[in-house]
């Protein structure tokens, strides 16, 4: 018999974690103890070199990769950029060229 597997739940994180690069071609990482003083730090990054690459909450004592969803409804196009950020590998070389594709993409 298969076991129970609880779901992940993000009010129970306890911590936050965000990986970006500034500018350089190291990729950085900062803790947080709210969602919402990490997406305050995200807000305030925006005008720099700046990208964010990765969200992780940490949830039962084990770091858990999440997204940020703009809407409870999905649709094909944001599947796709939600495969693409799970699975891309981020070059820094082609740091701008990235963070204007995502720009496009949340105009759209």
């Amino acid at each position: 018999m298969k076991k129970f597997k609880r779901k992940l739940n993000i009010e129970n994180a306890e911590l936050f974690k965000l990986e970006y690069y500034d500018g350089g071609s190291e990729l950085k990482s900062k803790e947080f103890k709210t969602y919402k003083a990490m997406e305050q730090f995200h807000s305030r990054q925006n005008d720099f070199m700046y990208l964010d690459c990765n969200r992780y909450a940490f949830i039962n004592d084990d770091w858990h990769l999440f997204i940020k969803l703009r809407s409870p409804i999905v649709f094909q196009q944001d599947l796709d950029f939600i495969n693409k950020t799970f699975n891309e590998v981020v070059e820094v070389k082609n740091l701008q060229n990235t963070k204007n594709e995502e720009l496009n993409h949340q105009k759209k």
